[in-house]
């Protein structure tokens, strides 16, 4: 889904990875990025194994031009 934001660049809503127990919850719903950049999920692995994404970093890529 890409859309424009108030200062004209192109966002998309980017969804986290589901934790590996679909009884777990996640406390991430959703971000919006802008078109150049990424998401680098940060797992929280729990002691039965399961992991769930708890938090995230964006990345910035280059511009193309």
């Amino acid at each position: 889904m890409n859309d424009v934001n108030s200062q004209g660049r192109r966002t998309k809503v980017v969804y986290p990875p589901d934790p590996t127990d679909s009884s777990l919850l996640t406390s991430i719903y959703s971000i919006e990025i802008e078109e150049n950049e990424e998401v680098e999920w940060q797992w929280l692995e729990l002691p039965d194994g399961n992991k769930v994404v708890t938090n995230y970093k964006i990345i910035s890529q280059p511009e193309k031009n």
